[in-house]
């Protein structure tokens, strides 16, 4: 025989340590990943989620402000937990004492390149994503601003009807006898008697034509001014601005209201009814204060939101003039 006819089987090799090829074989072979039980794997996980949730708590309880650092930590965790996964996975059966000479094997390395190109696939969706929410988050904030400005417009109209009301005064033989507020009770007394002092079918409106005549300076910028207020609420897109208009509604007085009340069945406060009705202004009208409790039916029931002494007297006199 040849010697370019033996095969490698028939080769006898020595190692320095004088073990044949088959011995050193089975003398280098040790354990593996895939030797390790299953439970060793969860138990780690678990022992390294345990560490995790442990550092938490120590840190929340020195009342460290972390913020949104656990997330970014937890991220890169999972990022870690992934590539750590794939690499048991590639020397799942490659011996431990051997996993330093795979390492430097360039196949092992290029291995690697499908994973990165997964993340940065996913990189690039968290880029997008990312977009997606600030979008989202610039829009809530541009709503948040939005709101904020016309709660603090809201506000300063108050004042400003506030202010208004503050400066009315009634003179008296050249004497201030009332001021503010208290205005209103002397124009509802006066209203009163002039409503008894007429007669015939006109009485509210001759009465109220009176009342406008001799305070008109007062009542037209009263008038104005409220109107304002609840026009600029109406004409919000604030998703609350019924609690705006109920707000704005609890600053009126009783006599505010016996005064308004007339003056929207008056030709001078018709554009103010729709207001009326939107709301509900007379909701805390005192209906005994009226020059007349059967005016209670003279304008429409939603003026009086849900206070069913107004909307029992409404459907009662209403129904009594064959009206409906």
């Amino acid at each position: 025989m040849e010697w370019f006819e033996l095969s490698t089987k028939e080769l006898g090799y020595i190692s320095l340590m004088g073990v044949s090829r088959a011995e050193d074989k089975l003398q280098m072979a040790g354990p593996s990943f895939s030797d390790m039980p299953w439970y060793s794997y969860v138990a780690f996980v678990l022992v390294l989620l345990g560490i995790g949730w442990v550092v938490v708590r120590v840190v929340r309880g020195l009342k460290f402000n972390i913020g949104s650092y656990w997330k970014v930590s937890s991220l890169l965790l999972l990022v870690m937990t992934v590539y750590a996964a794939f690499f048991v996975t590639m020397l799942w059966n490659v011996p431990f004492a051997d996993v330093p000479g795979r390492l430097r094997d360039g196949e092992f390395g290029d291995s690697f390149g499908t994973l990165n190109t997964l993340f940065s696939g996913l990189a690039f969706s968290g880029v997008l994503i990312s977009l997606l929410f600030q979008r989202k988050d610039l829009a809530e904030t541009r709503g948040q601003v939005a709101r904020q400005q016309f709660e603090s417009q809201f506000y300063n109209m108050l004042a400003l009807q506030h202010s208004v009301v503050s400066e009315f005064d009634l003179k008296k033989d050249g004497v201030v006898s009332r001021t503010g507020r208290d205005c209103f009770k002397s124009w509802c007394n006066y209203l009163r008697q002039s409503y008894v002092d007429s007669s015939g079918e006109l009485r509210i409106d001759g009465a109220y034509a009176e009342l406008w005549k001799r305070h008109r300076g007062d009542l037209s910028l009263y008038y104005r001014s409220l109107y304002s207020v609840f026009r600029y609420v109406s004409d919000c897109d604030h998703a609350d601005k019924t609690k705006f208009g109920t707000i704005a509604r609890s600053f009126l007085s009783d006599f505010e209201l016996v005064i308004l009340f007339y003056n929207c069945l008056s030709e001078q406060g018709y554009n103010f009814r729709k207001y009326a009705k939107e709301f509900a202004i007379f909701n805390n009208l005192d209906p005994m204060m009226l020059l007349d409790p059967r005016h209670v039916a003279l304008l429409d029931f939603q003026v009086y939101g849900k206070n069913l002494e107004l909307l029992s007297y409404w459907t009662t006199f209403k129904y009594k003039t064959g009206e409906k």
